[in-house]
């Protein structure tokens, strides 16, 4: 077909065609590199106090800990972890990664998660039962049996020093003789003097609501929370699932969602453990996969 480009209109039509080629292509172009939302605040009164940047702070640790599943504050230079493998507690120096002594606690077995009181360390073993390490005498360990299994998968342990006891989550199921909602992860405390688990849960989130948060088209959002703990200013609950990579914190007295962060894959492979340092500030540890385990670490921000 011959077009005249002498004629005004058609002139006209080819300029508007033009225009319209180039608005959809970048229309297209700007939808395929839209930023895609990482964080989500649920309650405007609240204010999340970190921020996930790209040059957080972080360290490797040696090939001993590359399945680092729990991480622990001892003082501001070093933490203690675990790995899902040994029956060994690790001290680690967090300026340089390095593990500075090595104390075993019992044999080997699946631990996923460690929290210190005083001078007690308790460690949580995928099947609920918890062990407790005198770190000063270091002469013997007491276990505990609780109200889980390993069909629970429990991974999530942390100190409530408000409240003097430990709380624990699990991936999957509901523990013995509890009947929990069906897409739901539920958190239950340990009572310290008692040794025994609660079988009313304290916090409970539904997958689905995580969903409507952050915009899963309609859809329950999965994850399975493989470390909890409680901010030392605010006492909100944050709770770490590697399964969707994905941070929540929620209010344990109004058992209300306040906050919501994804977290990127590429940076975060096996996000496993969670805790804060004596100055607040965040600390994260992640299971290596392709590459070492690490410990990343974000400040709190001011005024938070």
């Amino acid at each position: 077909m011959k077009i005249n480009l002498q004629d005004s209109t058609t002139v006209t039509w080819i300029i508007i065609s033009i225009i319209v080629l180039i608005a959809v292509g970048y229309s297209g172009f700007a939808i395929q590199h839209k930023p895609v939302q990482m964080s989500f605040t649920v309650d405007d009164n609240y204010k999340f106090p970190y921020q996930f940047r790209d040059d957080e702070w972080r360290v490797e640790v040696p090939p001993a800990l590359k399945e680092i599943s729990g991480i622990t504050p001892l003082d501001k230079e070093h933490i203690l972890a675990i790995n899902d493998e040994k029956g060994i507690l690790y001290s680690v120096d967090l300026n340089a990664g390095n593990i500075v002594t090595e104390i075993l606690f019992d044999k080997d077995r699946d631990y996923e998660d460690l929290c210190k009181v005083a001078n007690q360390v308790f460690i949580l073993e995928r099947d609920g039962d918890l062990y407790q390490f005198d770190l000063e005498t270091q002469d013997s360990t007491l276990k505990y049996e609780t109200i889980f299994n390993y069909r629970n998968d429990t991974e999530g342990l942390c100190f409530d020093a408000k409240n003097n006891r430990l709380l624990m989550t699990h991936k999957d199921g509901s523990p013995e003789g509890v009947e929990l909602p069906k897409n739901t992860k539920s958190v239950f405390a340990f009572d310290l003097l008692k040794k025994t688990v609660s079988p009313i849960p304290i916090v409970s989130i539904a997958q689905k609501e995580i969903g409507r948060i952050v915009g899963n088209g309609g859809k329950p959002y999965n994850f399975k929370p493989s470390a909890i703990g409680i901010h030392p200013h605010s006492g909100n609950l944050y709770v770490l699932s590697s399964v969707g990579k994905i941070l929540i914190i929620v209010n344990p007295v109004s058992n209300k969602i306040l906050h919501v962060e994804l977290l990127d894959e590429q940076k975060f492979p096996q996000p496993e453990g969670l805790a804060f340092d004596e100055d607040e500030n965040l600390l994260i540890s992640s299971e290596g996969v392709d590459q070492a385990g690490f410990i990343a670490k974000f400040e709190s921000l001011p005024g938070s």
